[in-house]
């Protein structure tokens, strides 16, 4: 019978392998016969002398030189030759011996030398191969093919084993296989390609290595042993990734099917075969996971036969334990690929893909700044409406690439998981009944049945606590991100301790969700344990009690199962919830992705213009009502093309709408907008610009109103991508009036500007952005009001050399601007807007002939002249209480020293981001064991674990001392099983309670671990809950009160990767890698003592092999810490780079540099890319290793319990059962350590952070009413940004007495911010002192200075929330003081209808309402959806809600029209009489009727005197009079009229 089964066994295999090897060949074939007859070999390619390229990049000579193919091609023929002529010789023999062979036999022999034929012609057409790409399609064919006929002639061969080894019939098969093994061995060692190049840097190996080092990650070796020999990386030490995981590929990857209704559909279309193929191997691998169990199942027996003495047959045995190690190697390789596949074809590249795709998107989508409606939402709708508008922030936005992407990628590449758990499910249910019957298994089932409700309830609990964290951290980051983006004004402000309670609100009510995901996750755990232990112990009782005793092979293979199934069982509620968590970020992903992008609004046409046309602010819905939304209605305009066009109106008038409609950034409603097509950035040939053809007249340049500025140098800015003409650069520089600043800087043009240019100050930000537009090529210029930053004399200047100059003559220049004396003179047409319509437009000839032009400047002329001598007349009480002192008079001299904080000397202003090297130091981990509660806690925890590990080993040891007990009670035949359970249970009730002990102490044993299992867990998550809470406070405390210099020089996106990324890995991942690590390692403590029980050889052998695994793990870490902190490192310029691109969209979209844009955030994109891909290679690397080296453990065992026959079943279940998990446990344990290590980094950064100087908080506290006076004196002060720095206030001397109102004047550069930094401390005196009321400010409290004084900056600084929220942020005045500041700043009316015009609301009838009547206002992030001019008036309202003693004003009404600016003037000497007020000033209108006027240059006082008086001494000041032109004789009337008023007063 066994004879002929084995017949009937033998023809199929040889049989099937047959016809997969002839039938390849003959494919092969076929192609080569079609190549010959093309005549076009693809061989031409790699012709000697031509170097190879292909998609990835290019080879050099050298890479060429080391592609050596040549040896192994050889080896492959001649192994096919013998291979061959041994068939054919096994054939003849076995022909001529007819009596002693089978027809079987025979045909078996002829079908193997088929097989030889084919392996030979394929070895001779690789060996004809000349081309890389060809040559390795055969070798992984021969590969496969070899395989394949070496498994069916070793099946053959055990199937019908020769009958001696001396004999022909074993060496010719003997020397087949041989020869199958040479072909096969020597097909893996041939590489794909040579060494290949893109941009210079070597390319990534896998692509270029052979199958052995590709599939055993070899090729990664050589970078990890750069970390072990240098003990870092540097970034050009990694190879780029290749084409297929590239942004740019992958986007078009996206693109290129057609669009899905729901992403995840669209995500699953576009990636399918790597699913399906990952879905494949793991239904493979999760089958060898759960064969072993078979095989200890059979190899127990076999010992309880040799227990019993029933039979020695070894070499069964001895194939079993082959089988065991066999399987174990399968299941090493299989899942090793599966796992590589996971992360290398569905997480990286998935996660890269959705970031290009959400970036490409933002470069399309309408740049919509919010609404300016008061939105009156109730109940569950206003908490929609906040979660929509924390998702529409910039920092919502950028979620979306640092949370959502990696959620979604990291879920896609584990969702095999469900697969695996679902087969693994069935397979190990299978293989329960098998091993212990369906009873048992269906007695087991009821644990499950009893835990899921409870299972789904905490699973949906657990999956709305993640959804509410993922809420609260878009909520914290954005509170974060805005108090980032105004800590300028938070700390002039001394408003460090507010936000700081108002960050920690929010921080408390994540970490309070954040112990509901805890606490849910703790149940979770519990069902996990419970499940799988409750379910062996029911299991084993039930089998116990049907048959009377339960032998080794049954309940340690049983035991072995259930462990396979307790990973099954307890991932799926995990992965369910992160399931929940992706689908969220596919939702806001997906909601993005389908907001509305722009439109064409234009006509193309030869003209600027616009014909009836009605338009808005751009809006995320075409439908949204009209009435609602500031428009500018029926506009007709044609703005001549070539010349300068003007445009004005009140501030909020719709002057910036205007210029966004001719961008198309603005929402069409009627009519229709011209403008000439720009061309293509792929038409534009930048790089070939001459200066004959260098301005393309249909190109579009734009400077926004907030100036835009890159972060880089002055030079990559004005350039902005464009190539770089000396000539034309050096006439844009002086055009723009930079010539001075520039050589007053170190580094010139080569200086490096911060985040939003913070290292400039406004007038320069106004200039370098404005020479970017002039540098361009553009012929259509949209200007918006470039000159209200600009001091009067370098207005002029810029006016006459930049915007009429020669590099902009003939170009269209649109400008928005309130000077219109001073541009009027070349402008060629006029528009002057008024609440949304245009009040008057055409030719300024035909504006003059008609006398309109006249008298809109004459009305504006008047109303700020009216409005001066108003003030003057209304100042003349105030002017009695002031003292007669002399304007020149100077104190005594106090000499102070302040204590300078010490920022690190740096030669560039943006700081590189530092990174550790080597091990992370303990220092990290003592400050996260202190923060955590202390040393003590965590030995506490180890106990818990330690003891959770003994009652886990002595459940297992009280089964093997069950087993080996030998209390058998007869078996009966079931006839069912409820009434042989009965029959049972009163039998061992009355008769034998040995039964009833076993089971019983079993039971209590695993509920005793189940509990204690579940609250170990609970205790670690409830630890890190501290931790977390502390570092948070920590980080937070030094972040708002370090020193501005250092807040400035590091870019926000690096601040933000601290509170987002690492905190979310401290928070969550680092907790459970700690639990998991402690879990593992004590599982290793408990294999190797259960080894010692089995013997002390073992022990060695344990240890041998930890040995090794260790080695490999210091390897590993060597590469994967350094790896890691360059990932963490890469992440933070992605954030910078998106969070400039959403603040510049306009800009970037203006100069047509949407793909250069696009091009660099790519670049970014596979830099952290390919940080991510070797910190998988690495982990692969060792996970192949270590799953190697344990697959040799569980072989040594093997062989040691069959070949010591002092070790009965009981004893090697016992070791076993353990042993099958070894190399698990020790490779989890080593990839927890390496995971904690790793996740330590985070720590580590934030750490570095916690340890930063801050701003000394002590000094002395002023009287409570200080200062009462709001005398400010200056002696001799000299004050420097940094210690190694020039000085940039030089011996500085004035005094400003009580309530005196003090001009500061100067050109860029002269001082005038750095006074103002230096009077609130953020810079302190080298030498020198300030004394405010008699105190010398550097000894009072910080707080307490900056808390007493009001600074109103330049660039306004707003906050989302409502006009309530930024005028009273913490509610302490009530709504009648708030509404009387708006009305004092003259944005609302008081009772009259004339109210200040905005564009917020709009009426029915086409009436736009105004903003500010309510309080209730939305104000977007950063209040972009108010104009310049309202932000500056919103601030001022601000600072007359607080009332202080010592204001000063930095230009805060420069982008105000005149008349305004003239009421807001008269506001401030109204509302400010009782108060000191030191304003910056470019207009010198604003303040020439002033006290007096501080006069700085170069750091130095030049004049200081009234202004009448610095104008009759013909200075300085005077020079900057006169600069004004015609304007001069105003300012020096209202001078003149100041001093009279003076006079008679002192009179």
């Amino acid at each position: 019978m066994m004879g002929f089964i084995t017949e009937h066994t033998e023809v199929p295999v040889a049989v099937i392998s047959a016809v997969v090897i002839v039938g390849s060949t003959l494919l092969c074939l076929l192609r080569f016969v079609r190549r010959i007859a093309s005549d076009k070999e693809e061989s031409h390619e790699e012709a000697p002398g031509r170097l190879y390229e292909d998609e990835d990049g290019i080879s050099t000579r050298e890479s060429m030189a080391g592609y050596i193919v040549r040896p192994q091609k050889i080896i492959i023929l001649i192994a096919a030759c013998c291979g061959l002529f041994a068939s054919i010789a096994f054939g003849i023999r076995v022909s001529a011996t007819p009596a002693k062979t089978t027809n079987h036999g025979m045909a078996i022999a002829w079908i193997s030398t088929a097989n030889w034929a084919c392996l030979f012609v394929q070895s001779i057409f690789l060996y004809l191969e000349r081309a890389c790409g060809p040559s390795f399609g055969h070798c992984r064919r021969l590969f496969v093919l070899a395989m394949t006929f070496l498994v069916a002639e070793s099946a053959i061969l055990l199937l019908r084993p020769p009958s001696g080894i001396r004999t022909p019939d074993f060496w010719f098969p003997i020397i087949q296989v041989l020869s199958t093994i040479a072909v096969a061995t020597a097909a893996v060692f041939i590489p794909r390609r040579p060494d290949v190049y893109f941009n210079g840097q070597q390319v990534d190996g896998m692509r270029t290595a052979c199958l052995f080092s590709r599939y055993t990650f070899y090729w990664g070796t050589t970078i990890l042993q750069k970390a072990v020999e240098k003990g870092h990386f540097d970034e050009e030490d990694l190879p780029v990734l290749d084409r297929a995981r590239r942004a740019e590929r992958l986007q078009e990857e996206f693109y290129a099917i057609q669009k899905s209704p729901k992403l995840y559909r669209h995500i699953f279309r576009v990636h399918w075969k790597t699913f399906m193929m990952t879905w494949g191997l793991t239904v493979i691998a999760t089958l060898s996971t759960f064969t072993p169990p078979l095989i200890l199942n059979q190899l127990l027996k076999y010992l309880e036969k040799r227990d019993r003495g029933e039979g020695d047959d070894i070499t069964q045995a001895w194939l079993w334990v082959a089988a065991l190690g066999l399987i174990k190697l399968f299941e090493t390789m299989i899942l090793s690929y599966m796992y590589w596949l996971s992360y290398m074809g569905l997480m990286i590249p998935l996660r890269n893909q959705l970031s290009a795709v959400v970036f490409s998107k933002t470069m399309r989508r309408k740049d919509v700044k919010g609404t300016q409606k008061a939105g009156e939402t109730e109940g569950n709708g206003e908490k929609e409406d906040e979660e929509d508008e924390l998702k529409d922030t910039k920092q919502g936005v950028i979620n979306l690439l640092s949370v959502d992407s990696e959620r979604i990628a990291t879920f896609c590449a584990l969702s095999n998981i469900f697969i695996e758990s679902f087969t693994g499910t069935i397979f190990g249910f299978i293989f329960i009944i098998i091993i212990l019957g369906w009873q048992s298994l269906v007695a087991g089932m009821a644990v499950i049945v009893v835990t899921t409700p409870l299972n789904i309830y905490c699973t949906k609990k657990y999956s709305k606590a993640q959804d509410d964290l993922m809420k609260i951290r878009d909520k914290k980051m954005a509170v974060v991100s805005e108090a980032l983006q105004g800590i300028r004004q938070i700390k002039f402000s001394a408003l460090e301790d507010r936000w700081e309670h108002k960050i920690r609100c929010v921080r408390e009510e994540e970490l309070g969700i954040l112990k509901r995901v805890f606490i849910a996750d703790t149940i979770l755990i519990a069902v996990w344990i419970i499940n799988p232990v409750f379910l062996s112990a029911v299991a084993l009782s039930v089998y116990a009690i049907i048959n009377g005793s339960i032998s080794p092979s049954i309940a340690f293979s049983a035991l072995a199962i259930f462990g396979e199934l307790e990973w099954t069982l307890s991932i799926v509620p995990e992965m369910v919830t992160d399931g929940f968590d992706a689908f969220v970020s596919v939702l806001r992903i997906q909601k993005y992705l389908d907001s509305a992008e722009m439109k064409k609004t234009t006509t193309d046409s030869r003209r600027v213009a616009m014909v009836h046309a009605t338009f808005a602010w751009s809006a995320d819905t075409d439908a949204e009502d009209e009435a609602d939304r500031f428009c500018l209605r029926n506009i007709n305009l044609e703005f001549p093309l070539g010349e300068l066009s003007i445009v004005s109106g009140r501030t909020g008038s719709g002057k910036s709408l205007l210029l966004s409609a001719l961008l198309g950034e603005a929402d069409l409603i009627s009519g229709r907008i011209e403008m000439p097509p720009a061309p293509a950035w792929e038409e534009r040939f930048d790089s070939k610009a001459t200066p004959s053809n260098w301005v393309l007249p249909n190109a579009v340049g734009f400077v926004a109103q907030i100036p835009w500025i890159e972060n880089g140098t002055i030079k990559d800015n004005i350039l902005s991508g464009l190539p770089f003409h000396e000539r034309r650069y050096r006439r844009t520089i002086e055009a723009c009036a930079l010539t001075k600043d520039l050589e007053m800087l170190t580094d010139g043009d080569m200086t490096e500007i911060g985040a939003n240019g913070i290292n400039l100050s406004g007038g320069q930000r106004w200039r370098v952005s404005f020479a970017r537009a002039v540098y361009s090529r553009a012929g259509i210029l949209i200007l918006d009001d470039i000159f209200s930053a600009v001091d009067a004399h370098v207005g002029k200047h810029i006016f006459e050399n930049g915007l009429t100059g020669d590099l902009m003559r003939g170009r269209t220049r649109i400008l928005v601007t309130h000077h219109l004396k001073l541009c009027m003179s070349e402008a060629a047409y006029a528009v002057f807007l008024s609440n949304g319509t245009v009040e008057n437009a055409g030719s300024v000839a035909h504006l003059q002939e008609l006398g309109i032009l006249d008298r809109i400047i004459a009305k504006v002329e008047d109303g700020a002249e009216e409005a001066e001598e108003q003030i003057v007349e209304e100042d003349n009480e105030l002017r009695r209480t002031i003292t007669r002192e002399s304007a020149m008079s100077r104190q005594t001299d106090h000499v102070g020293h302040g204590a300078p904080i010490i920022i690190p000397k740096t030669l560039q202003f943006i700081q590189d981001e530092e990174r550790e090297r080597g091990a992370v130091k303990w220092t990290i981990y003592k400050a996260y064991l202190t923060s955590s509660g202390g040393f003590w806690v965590w030995v506490f925890i180890a106990i818990f674990f330690a003891f959770q590990e003994c009652l886990l080993i002595g459940r297992q040891w009280w089964i093997k001392s069950w087993t080996s007990e030998g209390a058998q009670v007869s078996a009966h035949h079931i006839t069912s099983l409820m009434q042989y359970s009965l029959q049972r249970l009163a039998i061992v009730a009355s008769e034998n309670h040995t039964l009833v002990y076993w089971i019983g102490v079993y039971t209590a044993l695993s509920f005793i671990a189940c509990l204690f299992g579940t609250l170990r867990y609970g205790y670690v998550f409830m630890t890190s809950l501290r931790a977390s809470r502390v570092l948070f406070d920590e980080l937070l405390n030094v972040v708002l009160r370090a020193p501005l210099r250092w807040l400035d020089t590091v870019p926000t996106g690096r601040i933000l990767n601290r509170f987002s990324k690492d905190f979310e890995t401290v928070d969550s991942r680092l907790t459970n890698d700690i639990a998991y690590l402690m879990w593992n390692l004590f599982r290793v403590v408990g294999t190797n003592i259960a080894a010692v029980y089995l013997s002390p050889y073992v022990l060695l052998v344990a240890l041998v092999c930890l040995g090794v695994n260790i080695q490999y793990a210091f390897h590993y870490l060597a590469g994967a810490r350094e790896i890691k902190r360059l990932e963490s490192n890469s992440r933070s310029p992605i954030f910078e780079l998106f969070g400039a691109a959403l603040t510049g969209v306009a800009t970037i979209r203006a100069f047509g540099r949407s793909q250069g844009f696009t091009d660099r955030m790519f670049a970014r994109i596979d830099v952290f890319g390919q940080r991510t891909w070797y910190n998988w290679v690495f982990n692969r690397w060792v996970g192949l290793r270590m799953s190697l080296v344990g697959t040799v453990f569980a072989v040594v065992i093997g062989v040691l319990v069959v070949a010591m026959r002092d070790i009965d079943a009981s004893m090697a279940g016992f070791a076993l059962s353990f042993t099958l998990n070894y190399t698990g446990y020790v490779i989890w344990t080593l990839r927890r350590y390496a995971n904690v290590e790793l996740d330590m980094n985070s720590t580590e950064r934030i750490v570095e952070y916690t340890s930063l100087p801050t701003e000394d908080r002590g000094g002395v506290l002023p009287p409570a009413a200080w200062p009462t006076e709001g005398r400010v004196e200056v002696d001799d002060l000299y004050v420097s940004y940094a210690p190694e720095l020039p000085p940039v206030l030089k011996g500085i001397t004035f005094d400003v007495q009580p309530r005196e109102r003090v001009g500061l004047v100067g050109r860029t550069g002269a001082g005038k911010s750095s006074l103002t930094l230096a009077l609130f401390q953020f810079i302190r005196a080298t030498s020198g002192t300030i004394f405010i009321d008699g105190i010398d400010i550097s000894t009072v409290n910080l707080r307490e200075l900056r808390s007493r004084l009001a600074i109103i900056p330049q660039d306004p600084v707003l906050f989302s929330g409502t006009i309530r929220s930024n005028l009273d942020a913490f509610n302490e005045y009530t709504d009648a003081e708030l509404q009387e500041a708006l009305q004092r700043v003259h944005v609302v009316g008081t009772l009259t209808a004339d109210s200040f015009s905005a564009s917020g609301s709009s009426a029915t009838g086409g009436e736009n309402l105004n903003v500010f009547a309510s309080l209730d206002s939305k104000v977007s992030e950063g209040g972009l959806n108010l104009s310049q001019g309202q932000r500056q008036l919103l601030c001022l309202a601000r600072a007359i809600v607080s009332r202080p003693k010592i204001l000063v004003l930095d230009e805060a009404t420069s982008a105000v029209d005149m008349e305004t600016d003239a009421l807001i003037q008269k506001s401030i000497r109204e509302e400010f009489r009782d108060c000191t007020t030191l304003v910056i000033a470019h207009r010198l209108q604003t303040v020439m009727d002033y006290d007096r006027i501080l006069v700085l240059g170069d750091g130095k006082v030049l004049e200081f005197d009234s202004p009448w008086k610095l104008i009759q001494a013909k200075g300085a000041f005077y020079d900057m009079v006169q600069q004004t032109g015609a304007e001069s004789e105003i300012l020096e009337d209202i001078a003149r009229k100041a001093a009279s008023a003076e006079d008679l007063m002192s009179f």
